[in-house]
């Protein structure tokens, strides 16, 4: 069985489209564990609706605010074999579920999303970095490569490894990824969009082709911060050094500085490419955007 793991907060206008698509799975088994945040609208309501009327689904509410504490709570009620979180505004596609048989012969499994406008209509594809997949733990965690929560799932074995979330953490899908790559023996790719990524005004990190400086800083700073809470966790440093952070803490440093010279980005430390990636998006940040669009767009068309 497929748990899902599903955090909800004043989503109101979207929770629906997410619940209703995983119904329509009746092949698979499968349970979702919805923890409401302390929604402030009618999302309680709506998700309740759903749990009376169906016995797959169950609703709590969180036990102290906070995401981080909801996914732990979420990740406890958990009975299934294969643990996947989602995010309840958006949607998992149905052809996820095809590649059930195949995932039980792997650790972990990650794919591909959509990206969609907030009426859910689809303006690129979202691809998994390929490096996490080809490359060692060493690599990953010092450039801290990363997808998001949803791209994964993972045997209850590998969760065992991730959860429980440190309380502190500042999001988690940084900690999944490698906690993913640290403790799978093989990870199957189904390089295929699964999911619906939907974009909207309310999300935390602004969405991510927005690149509004103020968005670009609050990420920075949530990153340095999230370096931090790594560096005391042994699950993730164990046979590591701090200093295996230096480049990406730099790299964040620089992007989080409200008015940081030209000067002092090419005299950084960094790599080139780097440095150009932070020139782009602090000196010309709707050129990023665009790039970033353009990038995505020319994928979709190799994905069809």
């Amino acid at each position: 069985m497929i748990s899902f793991i599903m955090m909800s907060y004043n989503v109101e206008d979207f929770i629906e489209d997410a619940i209703v698509k995983l119904q329509k799975e009746k092949k698979i088994n499968w349970e979702l564990i919805i923890v409401d945040d302390f929604s402030t609208d009618n999302t309680f309501k709506v998700a309740k609706g759903f749990a009376d009327n169906d016995e797959r689904i169950r609703l709590v509410r969180n036990l102290i605010k906070g995401k981080v504490t909801g996914t732990n709570y979420g990740y406890s009620l958990t009975t299934g074999d294969i643990i996947k979180c989602i995010d309840s505004d958006d949607v998992l596609l149905q052809d996820f579920f095809k590649y059930y048989d195949e995932m039980k012969n792997y650790d972990a499994h990650c794919h591909s999303a959509f990206i969609t406008d907030n009426k859910l209509n689809v303006q690129a594809v979202y691809n998994a970095n390929p490096l996490l997949i080809s490359k060692d733990y060493n690599f990953v965690l010092s450039n801290l490569l990363s997808f998001p929560k949803w791209s994964w799932s993972f045997k209850r074995e590998v969760a065992q490894k991730i959860f429980p979330l440190p309380e502190i953490l500042p999001f988690e899908d940084v900690w999944i990824a490698l906690l993913v790559k640290k403790y799978s023996k093989n990870i199957y790719d189904i390089n295929k969009p699964m999911y619906l990524y939907r974009q909207h005004d309310n999300q935390t990190f602004g969405g991510i082709i927005n690149y509004a400086p103020e968005k670009v800083i609050f990420r920075s700073k949530r990153l340095l911060n999230l370096i931090n809470v790594l560096e005391s966790e042994k699950r993730i440093m164990e046979g590591f050094e701090k200093n295996v952070f230096d480049s990406v803490k730099t790299y964040n440093l620089l992007m989080a500085e409200e008015n940081v010279s030209i000067f002092r980005i090419l005299l950084s430390p960094i790599k080139l490419i780097a440095k150009a990636k932070i020139l782009l998006i602090k000196k010309t940040p709707k050129l990023a955007g665009f790039m970033t669009i353009l990038k995505w767009k020319f994928d979709a068309i190799n994905k069809n």
